[in-house]
């Protein structure tokens, strides 16, 4: 597959992405969609999974930026699924979402065709050259979420 990714224009390759994304995140809304509407065992299953803390993450951004958190979140890491599946589950209009998501989907494919699959390939080939960076960010998400917690243990003082 390398190979074939290798051999597109760049314009392709992007557009490769970008479709493969609008699939995957047209599928995820309509699984959040679904599960909203019915009472059915998905839909206690979705309920669940929305009761952890990236999901709680993803609605406090949905509230906070609306139809922006849309394109945004193609923008991060671990967190796509999460504000797709909560614009879903919230109801947020079609007529929103839809350029919201061509506009998200088309950033993503834009890195995912560009730079994304060299980090990959790179990691695939030669692990040991991408491990330190990888490493380096982990340790400062671990710190931002050590920060993070420390403060809402500490008082607020005024």
């Amino acid at each position: 597959m390398q190979a074939w990714l290798e051999s597109l224009p760049l314009g392709a390759a992007i557009l490769f992405f970008w479709a493969g994304a609008i699939v995957r995140t047209t599928t995820i809304f309509a699984l959040g969609r679904a599960a909203a509407a019915g009472g059915s065992r998905r839909s206690d299953r979705v309920r669940g999974l929305m009761d952890t803390a990236v999901y709680r993450r993803a609605q406090r951004l949905v509230h906070r930026w609306g139809v922006l958190a849309v394109p945004a979140c193609f923008l991060t890491v671990g967190l796509q699924t999460a504000v797709i599946l909560t614009t879903a589950v919230t109801g947020m209009p079609l007529r929103r979402w839809i350029p919201a998501m061509l506009v998200g989907t088309l950033i993503w494919g834009v890195i995912y065709g560009t730079v994304g699959m060299a980090v990959v390939w790179a990691w695939l080939e030669q692990p040991w050259v991408v491990a330190p960076a990888v490493v380096v960010v982990l340790l400062l998400l671990l710190g931002r979420r050590v920060r993070r917690a420390r403060s809402e243990k500490l008082p607020i003082s005024r």
